[in-house]
């Protein structure tokens, strides 16, 4: 079985108006649901082999709050600015290029993006794909032979479910 895990970047902060779009940082609620969400995958021991991250400021951020919870070290990441432009056949490729001795991933990376590789990789509409929110989703497949539309969406976490 394969893994994809999908993680939109957490909340960034808008204080700095003129700071360009790719270079802007999480805000303090961002680094929190980030934590959150580490936290959340570490109790419910989801382990990734291969992370692919937008190369954009909050996405690296988003991801260096969440490694610790996958267990991944962040230096081993690869960051693609691929997954920052959002187009979701350049990054259904990406996956199907995958090494099959590898059986999790984890795409960090932006929104409409992360909403439509859902919805494109599952049979599933989801109504609103919040910030720091993750998708699992799995395939009976080979990475190459990732079908779309027929892959099943094992779970969709919000930070906000996880407060209590």
């Amino acid at each position: 079985m394969k893994q994809i895990f999908l993680l939109r970047h957490a909340k960034s902060d808008w204080n700095n108006l003129g700071e360009q779009d790719f270079d802007r940082s999480l805000a303090k609620r961002g680094i929190q649901d980030a934590s959150t969400i580490s936290n959340y995958v570490k109790k419910n021991n989801h382990l990734i082999e291969k992370v692919l991250c937008s190369s954009a400021k909050r996405t690296k951020q988003t991801f260096d709050y969440c490694s610790d919870g996958f267990n991944f070290p962040i230096e081993n990441a690869e960051y693609l600015d691929d997954l920052y432009f959002g187009d979701t056949d350049k990054i259904i490729r990406l996956i199907q290029n995958i090494n099959e001795s590898i059986s999790s991933i984890l795409i960090v990376g932006h929104n409409p993006t992360m909403h439509s590789l859902t919805e494109n990789l599952t049979k599933e509409t989801i109504k609103k794909f919040p910030t720091c929110s993750l998708a699992e989703i799995t395939s009976e497949t080979s990475w190459k032979d990732l079908p779309l539309k027929k892959c099943k969406l094992k779970s969709f976490i919000k930070p906000k479910e996880l407060k209590s």
